[in-house]
């Protein structure tokens, strides 16, 4: 229970990451847009979107988002209000089971380096020190200071244009490329070696990711993002997710549930 729960909460703040984290490195082309607009160079637009983030203290992201692992889908409906510094989440996660098809619902908080976690009105605790460096390398890309390398040397692979008030951002990887995308993800969250016999037993199909920023604040406002992996030269694994990103700098407190405060303590992986 303690590690599907967890997988959720990563999964909430991993999309939260890559979208935020999108803004740090476009690549547009000097011209006139539409109705005459004119658009950034790559350096001008980089400095905007570089001082937007800066001014990022909190927002909300709703996401839906499906999996297909041979005949068993899943789809989950998160909801995260997030305060970068110190970092503070409220995440719910609705879903249905696949075994049995009913509802459910997980809640989950990050308050002073601890994380919370219900379901079934059942609370339990954990120190973030005990989930390892994912979750860490989670609290600083809240920050989203950690990808602007990782962009930059796939900025090949993009394509970018102004429509009206937003700017489109488009990503399309396939094969070794994506293999050596997700190999760099990986390396850059302290997971590559956990990983590292896992990633090499997987055939990389495609991932196309799609991201809309506002053309007047820089801030990000919707995230489309399909992947798709073959294991084994016989199981597929598809995932889609739909973004949104809202309430910037709205969030000024998230406050743990009075019934929160009494979660049992979850044992130590490390005793």
């Amino acid at each position: 229970m303690t590690v599907k729960k967890t997988r959720w909460v990563t999964v909430g703040l991993l999309t939260a990451t890559i979208g935020l984290a999108g803004c740090n490195d476009q690549t547009i082309e000097d011209g006139q847009g539409e109705n005459g607009s004119k658009q950034l160079s790559n350096t001008e637009l980089l400095k905007k979107a570089t001082a937007a983030q800066e001014e990022i203290k909190s927002f909300h992201m709703e996401g839906d988002m499906t999996s297909d692992a041979g005949e068993m889908s899943v789809n989950q409906k998160v909801a995260v209000d997030i305060i970068q510094k110190p970092l503070a989440m409220h995440q719910t996660v609705n879903m249905k089971n696949p075994q049995d098809g009913k509802d459910i619902r997980v809640e989950n908080y990050i308050m002073d380096d601890k994380l919370y976690m219900s379901q079934n009105n059942q609370w339990f605790v954990q120190d973030i020190s005990e989930l390892g460096d994912m979750m860490e390398s989670m609290k600083s890309n809240a920050s989203i200071e950690q990808n602007l390398q990782l962009l930059k040397k796939y900025k090949d692979n993009w394509t970018v244009k102004r429509e009206g008030n937003v700017y489109q951002i488009d990503v399309d990887l396939k094969g070794d490329k994506l293999k050596a995308f997700m190999k760099d993800s990986l390396e850059q969250t302290g997971q590559l070696t956990p990983m590292k016999d896992v990633i090499d037993q997987i055939d990389y199909k495609k991932m196309e990711y799609s991201m809309t920023y506002d053309a007047k604040t820089y801030y990000p406002k919707t995230l489309d993002m399909e992947m798709a992996f073959e294991v084994d030269g016989q199981s597929e694994f598809t995932m889609k997710n739909e973004s949104t990103f809202s309430k910037f700098n709205e969030i000024k407190s998230i406050e743990l549930p009075t019934e929160a405060k009494d979660a049992q303590e979850l044992p130590s992986s490390k005793q």
